[in-house]
């Protein structure tokens, strides 16, 4: 008997102490981020002034992905809302997601990012930063956005809706790219965040937009925004010491999501995804001459995607198969794997 009640007031201590840290969980500040690599930019500035809340589960495709009703919902308890601005389903979600959280403030991080737009053909070899430039001598396009009006940064909801995101001449990236109009808005290529030149660029709004959430915090923000430039600067600097190695600086993947990369740090991407779908067996005849004559090393692929034409075209070119993750919530990794990759592969 004696045990019993020992176990219950074990029991109903724990109960006790779950209950109030529910409580205090009703106090803390959220933000939510559309994609999870967002969230790593907005940890290193924030610290833990808010619980970050990741819409894109891990391996899940965003091109096809929609939210469930539990994952729309956990929108209500936001204050702020940072999304990519060019993914197909936060456009065809924001409509639901602002009537579950009206007073949200948003940040489109496309904003203040040199685009690319979908089928540009590109001149690489004239934009990329391989040439002595490095992130510390990137401070005319980094610092002088600094002082503009960010319109995409900090505004609320219905100042978000006339919202447009005009790229501002998209001259230079790489040659080899593939148009692609798989992305369901056919506008620009999303996935600038693979770049850690556009990485400063976003780092810097998240601090702006993070200071307009809460003042009292800003040079905390300051702070912490100079660490976490350190740390991108740091990734900057592997990213070309890999790719002084690479003797073949053209790579295959499925997904086309290495765009912003290439053009910034001088390598080429030829994408076998046709307009979204799968190869027609013509495309994929195309692609194995492709391979075999530029002598292309590396096939990148993604989990979340097919991974059967990935395999043919290895088995047929000889090429190796290196699984990268651009979703990947450790925003280093995502980016040192790829050029590591790129400059192993002789």
């Amino acid at each position: 008997m004696k045990k019993y009640t020992i176990w219950l007031l074990i029991m109903a201590f724990f109960i006790s102490s779950c209950g109030s840290r529910s409580g205090a969980g009703a106090d803390e500040r959220v933000i939510t981020v559309t994609i999870p690599p967002f969230a790593w930019f907005v940890e290193a500035i924030a610290g833990d002034d808010f619980r970050i809340n990741v819409m894109l589960p891990a391996g899940a495709d965003h091109h096809i992905w929609e939210p469930l009703p539990a994952q729309i919902n956990s929108l209500s308890g936001s204050e702020a809302f940072i999304m990519n601005g060019l993914l197909g389903f936060e456009e065809a979600w924001m409509d639901r997601f602002l009537q579950v959280s009206p007073d949200m403030r948003i940040l489109d991080l496309s904003s203040n990012i040199h685009l690319i737009e979908a089928g540009e053909t590109q001149a690489g070899e004239e934009h990329h930063a391989s040439s002595g430039e490095n992130l510390e001598g990137f401070g005319h396009d980094v610092d002088s956005h600094e002082g503009e009006n960010h319109e995409g940064a900090g505004q609320d909801a219905d100042g978000h809706a006339g919202e447009s995101h005009e790229s501002e001449g998209n001259e230079g990236g790489n040659p080899e790219k593939e148009s692609h109009a798989g992305h369901s808005h056919g506008g620009p290529d999303p996935h600038y965040w693979m770049s850690p030149l556009s990485a400063r660029i976003m780092a810097e709004d998240i601090r702006n937009f993070l200071i307009e959430l809460n003042p009292d915090s800003s040079a905390k923000y300051e702070t912490n925004l100079a660490l976490l430039n350190k740390k991108i600067s740091e990734v900057d600097s592997l990213v070309r010491e890999a790719m002084k190695t690479a003797l073949n600086t053209t790579v295959m993947i499925y997904h086309p999501a290495l765009a912003y990369m290439g053009r910034d740090y001088g390598f080429a991407q030829i994408s076998f995804e046709d307009e979204g779908k799968s190869p027609s067996p013509a495309r994929m005849k195309e692609l194995i001459d492709l391979a075999r004559g530029k002598n292309i090393k590396t096939i990148f692929i993604q989990a979340e995607y097919d991974l059967r034409n990935a395999q043919s075209l290895s088995k047929e070119t000889g090429a190796g198969l290196i699984v990268i993750n651009p979703m990947n919530r450790n925003w280093p990794e995502a980016v040192v794997e790829v050029a590591q990759a790129i400059g192993s592969r002789q």
